[in-house]
């Protein structure tokens, strides 16, 4: 195993996305800054692995939200009416050099389809209306009948999270007890991918939350453990992310960190 990629950035990061195909070791992130109102987004590309591009896209404000990512377009909802938490127009961004590639108003994105194509949906009336958008040209066409969303082959791996009146938290926080010596975590996020067990546990220190990740093997031989954040004043949503045997975490809420497991 070994640290393949580390960067921190000035905003939060918000939400990551992976890119679907296997083969491409590309991570779509939305990041913001509460203060000043910013949103923007940026790709890491693991392959090289780099930075490739932090923007804020033509079009995009405070509301909009990554939703997407597929082929070579991040596809972004925006919020016309803020007080409304329902997407109103769908934009999509060029994942190569994060450019405005076109907006489509009155439409959102549904799924995204084998191919050039992805599903979008409009409102008429109480209804919604659906239709095929090509990703090039934001030309529409008709629904097919036997149109079906692709098989993805990407594994993608999320944490499952354990708290205290969970089945399994007792065992779960037993082994973390005998393995590093703590007691009593808060929560536990956990993930496998034999032989190796990946933790994301928070404990109180000095009546602060920290959270800390661990990876061990099957054989309970430590092979990674780090903190990620210290002083929180809560529990955060789950921070790591496994695919194709590269685990993707978040420290301190602005730093994208990576390991890839070797075999």
């Amino acid at each position: 195993m070994q640290k393949v990629f580390s960067y921190t950035f000035s905003q939060n990061i918000w939400r990551i996305l992976p890119h679907p195909d296997p083969d491409i070791n590309e991570w779509a992130i939305e990041l913001r800054e509460s203060s000043e109102k910013k949103v923007s987004f940026a790709i890491i590309d693991l392959s090289i692995p780099e930075l490739r591009w932090q923007v804020t896209p033509e079009g995009a404000d405070w509301w909009t939200s990554l939703t997407a990512f597929s082929n070579q377009h991040l596809f972004l909802h925006n919020y016309r009416y803020p007080d409304l938490p329902q997407p109103t127009d769908l934009l999509s961004v060029s994942s190569r050099d994060g450019n405005l590639l076109w907006a489509l108003p009155n439409y959102v994105l549904v799924r995204t389809l084998e191919g050039k194509e992805v599903e979008v949906a409009t409102q008429r009336g109480d209804k919604f209306q659906y239709a095929i958008c090509d990703v090039d040209s934001a030309e529409l066409s008709e629904l097919s009948e036997d149109m079906k969303q692709i098989s993805r082959q990407i594994i993608l791996k999320q944490p499952v999270r354990y708290k205290e009146k969970d089945v399994y938290f007792e065992r779960l926080s037993s082994f973390l007890s005998e393995t590093v010596g703590i007691s009593k975590p808060i929560c536990i996020d956990y993930l496998d991918e034999r032989p190796y067990m990946m933790f994301s546990y928070y404990i109180y220190e000095q009546e602060k939350i920290v959270q800390y990740l661990l990876i061990v093997t099957d054989k309970k031989e430590i092979v990674f453990q780090e903190r990620l954040s210290e002083g929180r004043d809560g529990v955060g949503q789950s921070t790591m992310l496994l695919k194709n045997g590269v685990l993707v975490y978040l420290k301190n809420n602005n730093e994208f960190s990576s390991l890839t497991f070797s075999d």
